[in-house]
């Protein structure tokens, strides 16, 4: 009887550990930005596919693939729509690529690249519309010299094309104000370097970022977040640059897990003359 016991209560304990495993993910993301004389309205969708199960464990749920060391390969689409206040016309925005990410199993080595592809439609109202395509590219090594950090370098073009995934994740007015600043005139490939970092602080567990590429214009973004319990998340983000006239980009995000499976984002970003209010869905599988 007692070994029956015993097996029981091993079996709920394997079934209770792997039932919030996950090893697909999909973010849904709208934006609408509000700027002087005129507004943006954009959406995004985000997936990924891990190569293996990713355990959630009783670390943060937002964070699990990372601490996992999850593989994965993944893409998005992004939509964006500018239209000025005195309606003369639009300019839209769509966006296609393909991103993966690989921690080297028995190393401590990671890699990451992304390929995307943008079109640019101008409409001026009564004349007509052209558009253009513009490809794009991102690749990086990464070492990861304790759990739960990476330290990263790589190289960037972000002339022609934006990353869907990281407009999803991050919004459209930052990734383009980043873009155009540092291409610069002679669309320049940007080198990049990125820090992340989730640890544990006064009981509560904390997510550290860092990133800055290197341009025509140096941009630097750093950004923290605090988990209150392993599914709420408040955090804070800020950007600029070396630009002359640089505007800095502040921003403020929390995210609710309500299942280990279904999560809530909002966030708000301002720069001078825009301002952006977001909200995002994850669904994990």
């Amino acid at each position: 009887m007692k070994k029956l016991s015993l097996i029981t209560a091993l079996l709920s304990s394997f079934i209770c550990f792997n039932a919030n495993a996950y090893q697909a993910e999909s973010t849904i993301a709208y934006e609408y930005i509000d700027m002087d004389g005129g507004k943006t309205n954009g959406a995004a969708i985000s997936g990924k596919y891990y190569f293996n199960p990713v355990q959630t464990r009783s670390a943060p749920l937002a964070e699990a693939a990372f601490l996992d060391k999850a593989s994965s390969i993944g893409g998005g689409y992004s939509y964006s729509k500018l239209k000025d206040d005195e309606d003369f016309g639009d300019l839209q925005f769509n966006i296609l690529g393909i991103e993966t990410e690989i921690f080297i199993p028995d190393s401590q080595f990671y890699i990451s690249g992304a390929l995307h592809r943008t079109n640019v439609k101008a409409t001026i109202n009564g004349l007509g519309s052209a558009s253009k395509n513009g490809n794009g590219y991102e690749f990086e090594v990464g070492f990861l010299p304790i759990n739960g950090l990476l330290l990263a370098v790589g190289v960037a073009d972000l002339s022609e094309s934006l990353n869907p995934v990281k407009v999803a994740k991050y919004g459209f007015i930052t990734n383009l104000n980043n873009a155009a600043i540092v291409s610069g005139e002679d669309d320049d490939t940007a080198v990049s370097l990125r820090a992340k970092y989730v640890t544990q602080l006064g009981g509560y567990y904390t997510n550290f970022e860092a990133q800055s590429y290197f341009g025509d214009e140096t941009i630097y973004r750093l950004a923290a977040d605090l988990y209150l319990d392993p599914t709420l998340s408040v955090g804070v983000s800020i950007a600029d640059s070396t630009a002359d006239d640089s505007d800095s980009i502040f921003s403020i995000r929390a995210q609710k897990f309500f299942t280990p499976q279904v999560a809530v984002g909002v966030g708000y970003t301002t720069i001078d003359g825009a301002d952006s209010f977001g909200i995002n869905g994850t669904f994990r599988f």
